[in-house]
């Protein structure tokens, strides 16, 4: 008895340690992560850096033992995430405070891995309390009734309509007027997607054409979107039901749904976006109901997956990229863990059905309105951002003929211009006759001036995206920038404003002032834990340690059915800037991702 007393206790120093040891790192690894302004030493040489490494020594004396004693799969995947999420942190933090991280510094590292050894533990413990509280989530009787799909449509509608009518007749922004002049002029261009042109620019053009007034056009659109998004999210949580989840749960998504200001803000958005949004919801919830029951699949849904894979590519042009390499990953994850073959080769017949499909409706349109071509500037926003950066700081990089060609592409009045989070202004002036001219000699260009500083080029495309997956990140890309009615300031998190030709008649002023705050103001972004679940980077976060947790317990299939999301999260890297309207996704995506378990759950 004495012997096994003296192993325990020898034990429970030994876990002590070791949370000793990893709390001080990762105590020490959060100093450039805490003071990103103002002295360095304001962390370090603080108090709170002292609850906070008492606090981990507490909560890791209870983690650490379980964590040591995890099988090696576990701790691979941990400290992987762990790893990522530490240089994430610590790199936007860089970005967030100098837009510059420098690559060279021991110290970026050093912290880096320090940090990471204290996240390890931690993260393993998260996944296994999510794979809890799930379990908990489940239905315990076996009698209780799904909620009826018309009802949750009702309320998540009904929630939204006091925001339409502070609104009203809805956020005509995000170039929603570009749109609308290409139908009123009968002058098209592919710059942005022709199917929600038409839709968007033609109802509003109607409107006005029957003497109704563009507002009602706007308001029209809207409330056909308002319906659209509602019913898939109402989808959504049906879902939830057949899946075996309380009624409990599902309530407090329909809430979240409802209440929470993205979803209604962006419901009564005329951005493509939302309607993209929700076709994208649809063919991932349909992936992962075909890896689970394909019968029921092919029997009900196959008609509905092509519709909404059509839209998917119809209303963005990331979407098509992002929509064809899921259709790579979803076949080689497919042959690689054994799927069954026939239902492998008659998923991919729907998705180059639906590829052929939106091809096909694609080129009728451009004919039928004679859509005009050839920008480049969109697929370009990375180089042009990375030559501009090195012209502004490094200029003595381009020799004289180099210089030459740069002016080009890209006029010297623009490149002063340059913002490093986000490429609007410069791509304007991007010179798209030269550049088509000349391909390759301006790619070479590109090539040579980034062998020469690969750091330049790697800080303009991080500082450029970084908020998507850096939780901290200040959206205000537009800063400064004057708008119809009002001038970005502090935050640029929404457009907000109704744009010519639409008016803005809001019907509840005080919730109008509500949204208004959260789109322009510090408002929400002020209040701590709240202000993350606003933030595109940390419900990035989220995203990713589940699909990771999926990795780990080697549920390949469910992570191919997420991939159309991972993927176009890859694609907005390559975007223009950070706006929540390009991963609008994530926050749809999160209560089924939370929820979903590749299994069947028998009710």
């Amino acid at each position: 008895m004495s012997d096994q007393s003296d192993i325990t206790k020898k034990k429970n120093i030994s876990d002590n340690t070791y949370a000793v040891m990893v709390s001080f790192a990762g105590t020490v690894g959060m100093t450039d992560i805490m003071a990103v302004v103002g002295n360095s030493i304001t962390y370090t040489n603080s108090f709170f850096a002292f609850i906070v490494f008492g606090l981990s020594v507490y909560v890791l004396s209870h983690i650490c033992p379980s964590f040591r004693c995890s099988i090696k799969r576990n701790k691979f995947f941990s400290y992987i995430s762990s790893i990522l999420l530490s240089f994430a942190l610590h790199m936007g933090a860089s970005l967030e405070s100098t837009a510059n991280v420098n690559f060279k510094d021991i110290r970026f590292y050093l912290f880096s891995v320090l940090l990471a050894v204290y996240f390890a533990p931690i993260i393993s413990w998260l996944w296994k309390a999510a794979s809890d509280c799930i379990s908990r989530l489940s239905v315990k009787k076996n009698d209780e009734k799904a909620l009826d799909f018309r009802q949750i449509w009702a309320v998540i509608f009904i929630l939204w309509l006091p925001v339409f009518f502070a609104m009203y007749p809805g956020a005509f922004v995000y170039d929603a007027t570009e749109e609308y002049i290409q139908v009123i002029s009968r002058s098209f261009s592919m710059h942005h997607p022709l199917f929600h042109v038409l839709m968007l620019g033609g109802i509003v053009h109607l409107a006005e054409y029957l003497g109704l007034g563009a507002n009602l056009g706007i308001a029209v659109y809207t409330i056909l979107q308002m319906i659209v998004f509602s019913a898939v999210l109402a989808y959504a949580v049906f879902r939830l039901a057949k899946k075996g989840l309380n009624k409990k749960f599902q309530l407090a998504v329909i809430l979240f749904f409802g209440l929470f200001p993205v979803f209604p803000m962006y419901a009564v958005c005329s951005a493509k976006d939302t309607l993209f949004t929700a076709s994208v919801l649809v063919v991932v919830m349909l992936l992962i109901d075909h890896m689970e029951d394909a019968g029921e699949f092919y029997a009900k849904k196959r008609v509905l997956f092509v519709i909404a894979s059509v839209f998917v590519m119809l209303f963005r042009n990331n979407g098509v990229y992002a929509y064809v390499i899921a259709i790579l990953v979803i076949a080689v994850i497919g042959l690689c863990v054994r799927f069954d073959r026939k239902n492998l080769a008659r998923l991919m017949v729907l998705m180059l059905l639906s590829v052929v499909l939106y091809k096909g409706t694609d080129y009728c349109l451009k004919l039928a309105t004679h859509a005009t071509g050839g920008e480049y500037q969109e697929k370009l926003t990375v180089p042009i951002q990375q030559l501009a950066r090195v012209y502004k700081y490094a200029p003595e990089t381009f020799s004289d003929e180099e210089r030459k060609q740069l002016y080009e592409i890209l006029p010297e009045d623009y490149l002063i211009t340059y913002n490093p989070r986000i490429s609007d202004v410069l791509k304007s002036g991007f010179n798209n006759e030269a550049y088509a001219k000349d391909k390759e000699k301006y790619n070479s260009l590109w090539f040579h001036i980034g062998m020469r500083k690969p750091y330049i080029y790697l800080n303009a495309w991080l500082v450029n995206s970084y908020g998507y997956w850096y939780p901290d990140m200040i959206i205000n890309v537009y800063g400064g920038n004057q708008m119809y009615t009002f001038m970005y300031k502090d935050s640029s998190y929404f457009g907000f404003e109704t744009e010519p030709p639409g008016e803005r008649h809001s019907l509840f002023p005080l919730l109008e002032r509500f949204y208004r705050n959260i789109s322009l103001e510090l408002y929400q972004q002020k209040v701590p834990v709240i202000s993350m679940l606003f933030a595109p980077g940390f419900v990035f976060i989220l995203f990713a340690g589940h699909l990771l947790g999926l990795m780990k317990d080697k549920k390949w299939i469910t992570v191919a059915a997420y991939s159309p999301v991972w993927l176009l999260w890859a694609t907005v890297l390559l975007g223009p800037t950070v706006l929540v309207r390009y991963v609008l996704i994530l926050w749809c995506i999160l209560p089924v991702m939370l929820c979903d378990r590749p299994e069947k759950i028998k009710v």
